[in-house]
């Protein structure tokens, strides 16, 4: 099957939809699928690097991270139509999808969008649901959803939010999956010591570890407000925040006005390959986020046998299983409560941290690819064209 992966953040990002755009390029090649990506470059040159095809984008000044492309023709696209894709999976609602389009209507492939991102409420927050924001955002999306085939959504709870938009196209909830070998990997006792030197953390400290952009959005300034009621219980506690974004000044002056300077350690930037490190020195994830779809760092963080503790949030249905591989809760006195019911526990703390590894394997990469290409192969189907395609 030939299959074109379509985003506006790949290598030059390494936000969710990136890794689950790598994680199906990867995968699909393994299995024998001729697969290549078009995306938007990091700089104002066009340039490809085997099957990936980097568009000349610019940086959109109310939002630094995202690149835009305003090409219309290119060799490169030229290219891509002559190959003939099958499947066209557009993984973002900007310039890659409209190159893409152009890509879909000469080779006569089925269009598959996933709906990572709610935008509406990613702009205007809780001003998301009023009238004015809802019907401007139902018009965009049906415009830029048009002639697709199917959307998929990572979670039910993107589902009812999408249903909610009243567009007429079909979806269907497809969890995103994760590479797991990344994450089941071992950390020896050596490599955890020399960790802890590297980021300040006492020998006989339990480590608490949050893995997210630092945006205000993710409310990780619940998780920081609410540890020193954590620390009057247990001393030995430490906060281990990684990841970077536009938040971090905010997060850090937080820090230092509760005077936790020496029980948080801001982490910055942690390269994906290394992200497991810092999920392995810990004894449990924090999540305060309501605004996921379906985040990857529940994934990864389960992979390398963490409990989860995460506010409650639709997006946990199917993830987090209240009580067998961590807690949800509602309010401080909750968080509270149930971390330190897990931290005084041992016993608990590892039969949960067991089930979140057993739990991982329902969002491996091979779940996740086989997933997608049934989806596919059901479009194709329908396709007169491509009938007789048997891959």
């Amino acid at each position: 099957m030939k299959i074109l992966l379509v985003t506006d953040a790949y290598t030059h990002l390494t936000n969710g939809v990136a890794v689950v755009v790598a994680t199906l390029y990867n995968t699909f090649r393994e299995k024998g699928h001729d697969v290549r990506v078009l995306t938007v470059s990091g700089d104002r040159e066009a340039h490809k690097d085997g099957d990936v095809y980097y568009m000349p984008s610019f940086r959109v000044p109310l939002y630094p991270d995202l690149r835009m492309s305003f090409v219309h023709r290119h060799p490169f696209l030229t290219e891509l139509k002559k190959w003939k894709p099958d499947i066209v999976h557009i993984h973002s609602e900007a310039s890659a999808a409209r190159m893409a389009r152009s890509v879909a209507k000469a080779a006569g492939a089925r269009i598959v969008m996933t709906w990572h991102t709610d935008y509406a409420k990613f702009a205007f927050h809780k001003y998301h649901s009023l009238g004015v924001v809802h019907f401007s955002a139902r018009n965009l999306m049906k415009a830029v959803y048009h002639g697709t085939s199917i959307i998929t959504v990572p979670s039910y709870k993107a589902k009812r939010m999408l249903d909610g938009y009243g567009l007429k196209y079909p979806n269907v909830v497809i969890p995103n999956g994760i590479l797991l070998g990344r994450f089941q990997k071992p950390l020896t006792d050596d490599e955890k010591e020399k960790l802890r030197e590297q980021y300040h953390i006492p020998k006989d400290s339990k480590v608490l570890v949050i893995v997210s952009r630092l945006s205000s959005e993710k409310n990780i300034s619940e998780i920081i407000e609410f540890f020193p009621s954590l620390l009057r219980e247990d001393p030995k506690l430490h906060l281990l925040i990684a990841g970077t974004g536009p938040d971090k000044k905010h997060l850090e002056h937080l820090t230092e006005q509760l005077g936790l300077n020496e029980k948080v350690t801001f982490a910055g930037f942690v390269k994906p390959e290394e992200t497991y490190r810092c999920y392995k020195l810990g004894t449990a994830f924090f999540s305060a986020s309501t605004f996921e779809m379906h985040s990857l760092t529940y994934l990864e963080a389960m992979a390398c046998g963490l409990p989860l503790i995460c506010r409650d949030d639709p997006c946990l249905e199917g993830v987090l299983k209240d009580g067998f591989n961590g807690y949800c809760y509602q309010t401080k006195e909750e968080f509270v409560e149930k971390t330190l019911r897990l931290l005084k526990d041992e016993s608990l703390r590892q039969e949960m941290a067991e089930h979140s590894l057993s739990h991982s394997e329902n969002f491996s990469e091979e779940a996740f690819a086989n997933k997608m290409l049934s989806l596919y192969r059901q479009l194709l189907s329908l396709n007169p064209k491509n009938k007789k395609k048997k891959n």
